[in-house]
């Protein structure tokens, strides 16, 4: 298992997981407790394994609340200084 956040030397990376429906925020290994804390206010759960923590929305959003969650997200993150890319296909408007 990859940590795409490390690997691209960013703090969260919001992306759909591929060949799911799963939207998932990875924050790189070893990310301080007030940036878990904020995607934790912001709507995303927490989950973990071994040494791997990520956060993913509920998956009784609708595509309408997940770009709200994700632009909310993005602007967030990016206020609190740190690196953040979300996946840009989120949080475009739904049609």
């Amino acid at each position: 298992m990859s940590n795409q956040a490390d690997d691209n030397d960013i703090d969260v990376l919001i992306h759909r997981r591929p060949l799911s429906t799963t939207v998932v925020a990875e924050s790189r290994t070893g990310a301080p407790e007030i940036l878990l804390a904020t995607l934790d206010g912001l709507g995303f759960e927490r989950k973990g394994y071994a040494i791997y923590t990520w956060h993913e929305l509920p998956d009784t959003m609708d595509a309408a609340e997940i770009s709200r969650t994700c632009r909310r997200a993005e602007s967030t993150l990016l206020a609190a200084r740190y690196k953040a890319v979300v996946d840009d296909r989120l949080i475009q408007q739904p049609q």
